[in-house]
């Protein structure tokens, strides 16, 4: 295995796909709305910097519609929390990829710039939560990856050195800069990319084109890589993205 004792993962677009339930919650406020598919909302939500999950962002996109009503806001808060958890789902693999993870003995743990109560009930709705060993939020360091605190409070947790531990995750930014800055691998999860103005000026140690895809770098079957146009070919799920069914709440 490489000397990896433990495996630090991402969230959102690494274990689940996270963007595909966030449009549907968004073209849901559309619908309650009955303004455009919900597309506006989401823009605004990607460009929010680091506030995509924040209900200001809701407020802000009513306000712009000039239809902003208290108590329609409050609405659509509960349509966009209540549609984006009925959506939000595991990639393919990772059930069975956290499974091998467990057979091989190699400790787990979350690494997630999102708040604890966000992370708990996705975890809780995706059935995720169980292998963890560690869960390591924005609540337990007040900071947000690229800072690497929040690798370092589970490598302490976890007991192992940065050396011993791999991280995944989606962001080149945030999740590959981070495992860098520690000294520790870091595993690309290509798969769930959807970071859409983002550079990609740092290069992962391996390249992930799905979640099993883990397990056969563990195993030593891969070598390391550079991330360099045409290194694998992958294409991110959401490049051939299936829009989700939405229905609209009475």
């Amino acid at each position: 295995m490489n000397g990896i004792k433990a495996v630090l993962f991402d969230m959102d677009n690494t274990l689940m796909d996270f963007v595909y339930a966030q449009v549907g919650a968004c073209r849901a406020v559309a619908a309650r709305l009955g303004r455009g598919n919900g597309l506006d909302l989401l823009d605004l939500f990607i460009r929010s910097r680091g506030e995509y999950e924040s209900y200001s962002v809701i407020a802000d996109y009513m306000a712009g519609l000039g239809i902003f009503d208290f108590d329609l806001y409050f609405e659509c808060c509960e349509v966009y929390d209540s549609t984006k958890l009925d959506l939000i789902r595991p990639y393919d693999g990772v059930e069975p990829m956290l499974m091998s993870l467990r057979e091989m003995g190699v400790k787990i743990a979350l690494v997630t710039n999102a708040r604890r109560a966000n992370a708990a009930i996705r975890m809780e709705r995706t059935r995720l939560r169980q292998y963890f060993d560690v869960v390591v939020t924005a609540d337990d360091t007040e900071r947000v990856k690229p800072d690497p605190r929040h690798l370092e409070v589970a490598l302490s947790l976890l007991g192992v050195g940065p050396e011993e531990a791999l991280f995944v995750g989606d962001s080149i930014q945030r999740d590959i800069k981070a495992a860098k800055c520690m000294g520790m691998k870091a595993a690309y999860a290509h798969y769930g990319d959807c970071n859409f103005f983002e550079s990609r000026d740092e290069s992962p140690d391996y390249l992930l084109c799905k979640p099993m895809d883990l397990i056969t770098v563990l195993e030593g079957a891969a070598g390391e890589i550079g991330l360099q146009p045409g290194t694998a070919n992958c294409q991110p799920l959401q490049d051939s993205f299936i829009e989700p069914q939405v229905q609209r709440r009475s």
